[in-house]
């Protein structure tokens, strides 16, 4: 249900109400089923309407802008994605020029790095600081006992190098930890 759920909002929906009920189908083109709400949904959705009409037309209504990473936003959704690790993270905003890239690739890149740190019955400390400097994101990301291993990570060390523009460098201080660098350009720039 997980990857459904995923994939239904990633395609989109859309809700109307038609002959009486409240009705629901796919944006997705290859699902033509137009379904009917049930009535305890529905009711939940009349509740929610009026928070939905404030998210479209109300004065704090925030306009999405499309390929601009919210770099935040990917910290928080990695520290919930994670929340029994020990993960500490910053963000350096000074560089207020936008962030283009996609949030997904960044996100599964950020998330294996985590795995890699984790895997067996390694419970290290993350930490995870970056910055934006001339249009690129920069990333360092350390654990504290040094249990990722870049062999681990060839495919992301692709990733980075070939599909992004950017640069990705390991660094292992004896039982200190591990370290990576990462640099990846902005795909406006």
């Amino acid at each position: 249900m997980g990857t459904e759920k995923n994939e239904i909002f990633k395609k989109g929906i859309w809700l109307k109400e038609q002959q009486g009920v409240l009705t629901v189908g796919s944006m997705d083109k290859k699902s033509t089923d137009i379904m009917v709400v049930p009535d305890e949904l529905r009711s939940r959705l009349d509740a929610f309407e009026s928070d939905m009409m404030e998210a479209l037309y109300g004065e704090d209504r925030e306009t999405f802008q499309p390929g601009i990473l919210d770099i935040e936003l990917l910290f928080r959704q990695i520290k919930k994605r994670f929340g029994d690790v020990q993960l500490n993270v910053s963000f350096d905003k000074s560089d207020e020029h936008p962030f283009v890239c996609d949030f997904d690739t960044i996100f599964s890149l950020l998330e294996k790095l985590v795995l890699s740190s984790i895997s067996g019955s390694s419970n290290p400390v993350i930490y995870i600081s970056a910055s934006l400097v001339q249009d690129h994101l920069c990333i360092i990301y350390r654990d504290s006992e040094s249990a990722s291993s870049p062999s681990d990570l060839d495919p992301e060390f692709f990733l980075i190098k070939n599909r992004l523009g950017g640069d990705m460098e390991f660094k292992k201080a004896d039982k200190k930890g591990t370290y990576y660098d990462l640099t990846i350009p902005s795909a406006d720039g």
